[in-house]
């Protein structure tokens, strides 16, 4: 009597290998990192254009005050005081500024990537919108942030982490490019995403971001108001943007791009 024995094909190691590199854990992943990487190397680099924007930026900073003044919201220094005698307070929202805003945005695109690629297109271009048209702005207005101004604390300085004390960070980063605030604006879009596409149970924390990164900015003096403003209208504004080229785009490879393809998309 003979046993039976039971085949099974297995794909060739080359067919397998292709399949990897097709899927959007291969070769697209790849692609996105060298894309992401490339836009925020041009990112860094556009952002030293107006550091040594000096009497632009504090001139500046008078005007966004004398704005504030006008509708009755320049409370930036009397909130900030209300907080100072609050030591644990003052290094919960420094800690929040200093360390939250760069790996929860990251790790939000991360997810997104993994979890609902019909959905990562949009996001992408959502950030790349916000983040490419607040970098003209912070080329062409130049703006001292609250701490640098008479009256008003730098926690950061004072309290820690003292990221501005760090020759890697100093050495590109430029204080001047408070308008609009970058920590804001990604802050709402993280939200915004989680809200329509994220699990049930992150939808109602997910609010808390945004709220949180405004009271952090504002009371460390690092952003005036308005600054969130604009960075909040931005995000809005590449919202439409992005609507308006899906609608008039008519080649499916370019929607796709932009998150207008044929998969359901929560955002939409």
């Amino acid at each position: 009597m003979s046993a039976s024995v039971t085949t099974y094909d297995v794909p060739p190691l080359a067919d397998r290998g292709s399949r990897w590199w097709r899927s959007h854990l291969g070769g697209r992943l790849m692609r996105e990192v060298l894309v992401v990487a490339g836009l925020y190397s041009l990112y860094k680099l556009g952002r030293t254009l107006s550091r040594n924007e000096v009497g632009a930026a504090f001139a500046h900073a008078q005007d966004v005050l004398s704005f504030e003044r006008f509708f009755g919201i320049a409370n930036e220094r009397s909130l900030q005081l209300l907080v100072l005698d609050h030591r644990w307070l003052v290094m919960l929202l420094n800690r929040y500024y200093a360390t939250v805003h760069f790996p929860l945005s990251i790790g939000f695109l991360v997810f997104t990537y993994v979890r609902h690629p019909g959905v990562y297109p949009r996001i992408r271009w959502l950030f790349g919108l916000t983040t490419a048209s607040a970098l003209v702005i912070h080329v062409l207005y130049p703006l001292a942030p609250p701490r640098l101004l008479p009256g008003y604390v730098d926690t950061i300085t004072h309290y820690g982490p003292r990221i501005y004390s760090n020759a890697a960070v100093t050495s590109q980063a430029n204080q001047f490019a408070a308008m609009p605030s970058l920590h804001f604006a990604w802050a709402a879009l993280v939200a915004y995403g989680i809200i329509r596409c994220g699990p049930q149970r992150w939808r109602r924390l997910a609010v808390a971001h945004p709220l949180m990164t405004l009271v952090a900015i504002v009371l460390t003096a690092n952003h005036f108001w308005l600054d969130a403003i604009v960075g909040g209208l931005l995000a809005v504004g590449a919202g439409l943007v992005h609507k308006w080229v899906v609608a008039v785009t008519s080649g499916p490879s370019i929607r796709a791009a932009f998150g207008g393809g044929a998969t359901p998309d929560p955002l939409g």
